[in-house]
């Protein structure tokens, strides 16, 4: 009977165990999907201040284009359009510039080129001479 006992007692502390392991994976969907829900204006936000970035920097990259700007005008572009490269409609733009300018103002690009890749493709660094740009700015934190 005592060992009848305990099997019983393993049985129901395993199941006990499953159920508590259910209701915690039933409260983490629920608490994904609330956060999903909650962030949804905020990502509708950003789709649209990037589709307003698109619609304001596109005329002022194709007159940048279309014209000899001077390389101060060139790079405050640049710095503009590095803030939304992450979207491929803006990157578009920041690469029309670059090589609108490469011939021009190759030092600048060249800087540029750089801080895109270290803001949005580091992968492309590791394991080039280059790599020691995405600890630059560590080390310039850590004095």
């Amino acid at each position: 009977m005592k060992h009848s006992c305990y099997f019983t007692y393993i049985k129901l502390a395993e199941y006990k165990n499953m159920m508590t392991m259910e209701n915690q994976k039933e409260k983490t969907e629920l608490k994904y999907d609330d956060l999903v829900k909650q962030l949804e204006p905020l990502i509708q936000q950003m789709k649209t201040i990037y589709d307003q970035a698109v619609v304001v920097y596109t005329p002022l990259v194709d007159d940048i284009c279309n014209r000899k700007a001077n390389e101060n005008e060139v790079g405050l572009l640049l710095d503009y359009l590095l803030m939304f490269a992450d979207d491929e409609r803006i990157l578009q733009l920041y690469k029309k510039v670059c090589r609108a300018y490469w011939k021009i103002y190759p030092t600048s690009i060249a800087f540029y080129i750089m801080e895109y890749r270290k803001e949005y493709d580091p992968d492309s660094l590791v394991g080039t001479e280059y790599e020691y740009l995405l600890h630059e700015d560590s080390e310039t934190n850590d004095h």
